[in-house]
């Protein structure tokens, strides 16, 4: 998950074990967390859980949270350890502190484009953060920025090859969820579960992203051997789960 310069955030973690669920002894409970650098922020700061809770929140202060104007992100580790019946237990969460973003896209933004429901692609498997920075090193940083303060159609145009690139990073999971799909009997993928219908969309999406790239960077050509690094689809010889090859495979 994202989290925005010098702002706060409440983290939750389960105390899951691979026996599944269980309730900490009284007053067991601590995290630490730590910079990118592996610096500790924190600790060994208590936690205090609810009675028999299986699960507690984790509220990390904005101080935290401050990301180096030198910095395009910085990772924040958090462990959480306790001891549940004599058996000590940890787990970590991870996120990225990131500045604010000049742009309005959302993964609601990709699950529309995709045609897919929240149950199909939650918001932690949408990185808009990522494919914001492969945009940009596509287009440049500081032409990226100011196009999308330019109040501009140019603005648009950069919003849009930013969701276009994180629906593309999809693509090869979508491969893998769809197949899935289909064996476990789920309603889920409908629209893609076709394959010329999969295959048309991954050929819309990279001719749209070209030419929005091409416009970015005033070319009218999107930058060499720049599709094939925001379109992530690699090269499927065989359907991760029936074994059988994909129409459009290799695309």
């Amino acid at each position: 998950m994202d989290v925005v310069s010098s702002t706060p955030v409440t983290l939750w973690a389960d105390f899951e074990t691979s026996q599944g669920l269980t309730i900490p002894d009284i007053g067991s409970v601590y995290y630490s967390l730590y910079d990118t650098r592996g610096t500790a922020l924190v600790l060994k700061g208590d936690l205090t859980p609810e009675a028999e809770a299986t699960g507690v929140s984790i509220e990390i202060d904005a101080l935290h949270n401050i990301l180096p104007p030198d910095r395009d992100f910085e990772r924040r580790l958090v462990t959480v350890n306790w001891i549940a019946a004599g058996r000590s237990h940890s787990r970590r969460i991870v996120y990225r502190v990131i500045a604010l973003p000049l742009h309005s896209v959302t993964a609601a933004d990709v699950r529309n484009y995709l045609s897919l429901g929240d149950d199909e692609l939650p918001d932690e498997a949408v990185d808009i953060f990522g494919a914001q920075l492969a945009v940009e090193e596509a287009v440049g940083k500081d032409r990226m920025a100011e196009a999308l303060s330019s109040g501009t159609r140019l603005e648009l145009r950069a919003e849009r090859a930013i969701m276009l690139a994180a629906a593309g990073q999809l693509f090869p999971s979508l491969r893998y969820r769809i197949a899935q799909s289909k064996t476990d009997g789920t309603a889920k993928f409908e629209r893609l579960k076709d394959p010329e219908a999969f295959a048309a969309l991954v050929d819309a999406t990279t001719d749209e992203l070209s030419a929005a790239l091409g416009l970015l960077t005033g070319t009218g050509l999107a930058p060499a051997d720049t599709i094939p690094i925001l379109i992530q689809l690699t090269t499927v010889a065989r359907d991760p789960i029936t074994g059988d090859a994909p129409v459009g495979a290799g695309t």
